[in-house]
């Protein structure tokens, strides 16, 4: 049985892996780096994403999820942003605080 969207949600993995290989995201990253973006943990993040979408257990399916890049290192949580540190700082306490 496929897993339904509140399991996994393929739409965010997709969403991820085709913004990083867009053009603008390939620019910035040979800006701010000095190199192509290869995508590989977006790449194998959609594979892990199907293969937990077709599985019959949900409580399988979200513990592949949770092995993911995107995850473990973006998600919503600002500290784990591609950007912090290397174009701005994060602060603490924020300033809106």
């Amino acid at each position: 049985m496929v897993q339904s969207n509140d399991v996994v949600d393929l739409s965010v993995f997709v969403d991820e892996w085709s913004r990083c290989v867009s053009s603008r995201f390939q620019r910035d990253s040979l800006y701010r780096f000095g190199r192509f973006d290869s995508c590989t943990p977006q790449w194998s993040d959609l594979k892990l994403a199907f293969k937990a979408k077709t599985l019959s257990n949900p409580e399988e399916a979200q513990k592949i999820i949770a092995t993911t890049h995107y995850q473990k290192n973006l998600g919503s949580d600002p500290a784990a942003s591609p950007t912090a540190g290397v174009i701005w700082e994060l602060k603490s306490p924020p300033g809106w605080d």
